[in-house]
């Protein structure tokens, strides 16, 4: 039970630090970088992904396989958005929207596993 809930925590903790570096880089330089206008409807599509990465996370709270999958999902098309419609030239720098939301996906989902696992019965 310790590694599930280590996992649980490292994911929880890592999403609180992806959140608020998503939010203060993307206010204070992101939207500079993107190349957007306040009123254009590719801000408005990146902020959106932001939306639905803290709806997921939110919901990881409480069920980790949903929010997972969620976070994990929207954490691979943030990136491939920002890539197709932004005048970012770099994949490496989209990669670095992707990773912390992919980072407590991944380790949300992997928190579940355990939990799944520890609860399956000894005997297959």
């Amino acid at each position: 039970m310790i590694k599930y809930r280590q996992f649980r925590w490292s994911a929880r903790l890592t999403g609180i630090l992806g959140m608020v570096f998503f939010i203060s880089y993307f206010t204070a330089e992101g939207i500079n970088s993107f190349g957007l206008s306040l009123h254009s409807k590719d801000l408005q599509v990146v902020i959106l992904f932001f939306f639905l990465c803290l709806i997921a996370y939110v919901l990881s709270w409480s069920v980790e396989i949903i929010g997972g999958i969620l976070l994990t999902l929207t954490a691979i098309f943030l990136p491939y958005y920002v890539y197709l419609k932004t005048n970012i030239s770099h994949l490496n720098s989209c990669f670095y929207y992707s990773l912390p939301f992919l980072l407590p996906g991944i380790l949300f989902i992997t928190a579940w596993w355990i939990k799944v696992v520890r609860k399956s019965p000894k005997g297959d």
